[in-house]
C-alpha cells in the first residue's frame, strides 16, 4: 500500500494556484489544487470526465453549471461529464485548497468563457 501526506505536497505561489498530482492510475487521476486569497480555476469543462471536489482547507466559490454556492472544509461537490466549473478561493486572509479526483482518462482541458469566475458570479 502506497500513502502519502498531502501537507507534503501542497505548495502555494502568489503567481496563481497551484496543482499538485498526488496519484495517477490508468482509470483516474487526484490532484491538490492550493489557492492563495482571491486566486481561482477559471471556468472550464471535461467532455468525458466526471469531477468530485473535496475542500479540505479553507473556503471559496464553486461553480458548477448554472450553479454557484460556497464551499469551506469538510464539503464535496459532484461535477458530472462536460458541466462547465470552477473554483475560486473569495478570502482576503485564508488559503484554500481542494483535492479533485478525475476519470475515466485521458481528461480534456476545456476552457468556457468568461473564463473569470469573479465576472460569472456577479452576473
Amino acid at each position: 500500500m502506497e500513502k502519502k501526506a498531502l501537507d507534503a505536497i501542497k505548495v502555494f505561489s502568489d503567481k496563481g494556484f497551484q496543482r499538485r498530482r498526488v496519484w495517477q492510475t490508468d482509470n483516474l487521476h487526484c490532484n491538490i489544487y492550493c489557492f492563495e486569497p482571491g486566486q481561482q480555476n477559471s471556468l472550464h469543462r471535461h467532455p468525458g470526465s466526471d469531477e468530485v471536489v473535496f475542500c479540505w482547507e479553507g473556503e471559496g466559490i464553486v461553480v458548477v453549471g448554472e450553479e454557484q454556492a460556497p464551499i469551506k472544509a469538510g464539503e464535496t461537490v459532484l461535477v458530472s461529464v462536460d458541466v462547465l466549473h470552477g473554483y475560486i478561493n473569495t478570502s482576503r486572509e485564508h488559503r484554500m485548497i481542494i483535492t479533485v479526483i478525475q476519470c475515466p482518462l485521458p481528461v480534456e482541458h476545456v476552457p468556457v468563457e468568461p473564463g473569470e469566475i469573479a465576472a460569472f458570479i456577479r452576473s
